[in-house]
């Protein structure tokens, strides 16, 4: 179907229109759906706390880093099909994590990022981005793993001896996940045998797209994974500092255990937009309750862990998409 200039200009304002309305009305709703206990005490250990002034920067500091780091990976992963500027790579982020916020798993992450480009076949740029995200992925597959095994050895396994064979064979397949995981990552050059199983049909445009992706060289796929680390130490932290903020007394050893975990169960399980809130600050409770001795935490440290976790979400997730709301209405979503 060909579309007229000005259906495709009435298409892309509805379209943006859409997807602004769809990512203000769930942060908002996030907001007005907070218990007013959770948001009391909030303010009043953010106000009362210690180093207040200093955390408080730090955590806004990096979250202009991790995004940063983020825009500089798709960068160097989209510049293999266009050149774009580390300014219009932040912008396409921000505006990827406004248009899937409202999306499963933020699958539209990686549409919303593609339409701000000018020649890159949309294709092409999603399976480019698609890479960044594996890296992601694996990063937290890789040190989740390692850190779940401490974790097991030193808070699970003494819970009791019923559960030393369920806690050996999970810790047996996050090993060979990860093993896996790493090897595919960097043999991602055996993609171009898949696309030779693509019909002729669709073999021009979605195999040239396959094979852009499959020609990553291994250098750019290791400067992928590391600049993943680096985005990982970055949001840990700050997991960190939020747990400090809240007036919590985990040692930096026992968050070095406990965060990498949250991350590792929060990538396994598929959260809707309306769900991933309450998901995250259930794990984390959990999580950071097999810290303590009796295996649980009272009512105070339930409400301040799951505050940490909110506050994470609002710094990481919730004001960058409000930014990336103004992206949105920069994009051409129908091209022809």
């Amino acid at each position: 179907m060909i579309l007229t200039p000005k259906i495709r200009k009435t298409l892309d304002i509805a379209t943006r229109l859409a997807i602004a309305a769809l990512s203000l009305s769930y942060i908002f709703y996030r907001i007005y759906a907070l218990p007013a206990g959770q948001v009391n005490a909030f303010f009043e250990s953010v106000l009362n706390g210690d180093n207040v002034i200093y955390i408080s920067s730090a955590l806004i500091i990096l979250m202009v880093i991790n995004w940063g780091i983020e825009s500089l990976k798709w960068k160097l992963l989209i510049s293999q099909a266009e050149k774009v500027s580390l300014g219009t790579s932040y912008e396409a982020v921000l505006g990827g994590l406004a248009v899937s916020i409202f999306t499963p798993n933020r699958v539209g992450e990686f549409i919303g990022r593609v339409f701000i480009l000018k020649k890159t076949d949309p294709i092409k740029a999603i399976l480019l981005t698609i890479i960044g995200s594996f890296s992601q992925l694996l990063v937290t597959v890789v040190i989740g793993t390692i850190a779940y095994l401490l974790f097991a050895l030193l808070y699970l396994t003494s819970l009791t001896s019923d559960s030393t064979w369920l806690v050996t064979g999970f810790s047996f397949t996050l090993v060979t996940v990860s093993l896996f995981s790493v090897f595919v990552f960097f043999n991602i050059s055996a993609l171009h045998r898949v696309s030779i199983l693509i019909p002729k049909k669709y073999s021009k445009r979605i195999r040239s797209s396959i094979d852009a992706m499959a020609d990553s060289p291994k250098p750019l796929l290791l400067k992928t994974v590391l600049l993943s680390l680096f985005r990982y130490l970055v949001f840990s932290t700050q997991f960190y500092l939020a747990i400090r903020l809240m007036g919590l007394n985990f040692t930096l050893v026992q968050c070095m255990l406990a965060i990498p975990v949250i991350y590792l169960v929060l990538a396994a399980i598929p959260t809707a937009a309306l769900t991933e809130l309450g998901v995250r600050g259930s794990v984390s409770v959990f999580l950071f309750g097999l810290l303590t001795r009796p295996g649980v935490l009272d009512a105070e440290a339930t409400l301040a862990v799951v505050s940490a976790s909110t506050l994470i979400w609002f710094l990481n997730i919730a004001i960058p998409s409000l930014a990336g709301v103004l992206v949105i209405f920069r994009l051409k979503f129908f091209r022809r």
